[in-house]
């Protein structure tokens, strides 16, 4: 049983899903209050490959996917908007984060991770047992790994409100600019696969 927890702790600080929550996050805010925040990222992300892992496993026999099959490119766009989002907050000078407006963000962004084709290793894993129980209790499992650990990364970057301000802009850029560009180096990775 703790096997799947820590391979879902280990899946949480892969670096997409950090450099994601990290431009999300408000470091103003209560370390309990973003952790929830993370917390619901990864309850995201769990809600995704549990729904994709089973339509999968249902219904493998009668169709063939390509092992280049991914929803990669969609992460890539993503980080890409949340790094110019986040450097538009910054150069406006509105510490307002636009996640603040909704607050579905941390649970949708975890959404389009999960879909995405890191969530193919837990689909992968799922296809190793052969009940629906075992198959259901390693995705369970793996989605609390991943929920507590990315509760615990968001609540880490609350620390960083006792930098100076002129500090936390320059880290508040830095992230950002982490964000897009390696948004665009999965896009870029993306389609030279497909033209490959």
């Amino acid at each position: 049983m703790l096997t799947p927890i820590l391979i879902g702790l280990s899946h949480s600080i892969e670096s997409d899903h950090v450099i994601a929550v990290s431009n999300l996050i408000d470091v103003r805010n209560s370390s309990f209050k973003e952790a929830l925040r993370g917390a619901s990222w990864g309850l995201g992300h769990t809600v995704s490959v549990m729904c994709t892992a089973f339509m999968l496993l249902f219904i493998r026999h009668s169709v063939e996917f390509s092992t280049s099959f991914s929803l990669e490119l969609l992460v890539g766009i993503m980080m890409v908007v949340i790094g110019v989002i986040r450097f538009m907050s910054i150069a406006t000078k509105n510490h307002v984060h636009p996640h603040r407006e909704n607050k579905y963000v941390f649970f949708n962004v975890g959404i389009i991770h999960g879909l995405a084709g890191s969530g193919t290793i837990a689909v992968l894993l799922t296809s190793q047992f052969s009940t629906l129980y075992d198959q259901t209790q390693f995705l369970v499992l793996f989605g609390i790994g991943t929920i507590i650990g990315m509760g615990i990364i968001a609540a880490f970057f609350t620390r960083l409100k006792f930098l100076k301000p002129k500090y936390l802009t320059a880290f508040s850029c830095i992230i950002a600019l982490v964000s897009v560009l390696y948004g665009i180096k999965i896009i870029y990775e993306q389609f030279y696969t497909y033209i490959n």
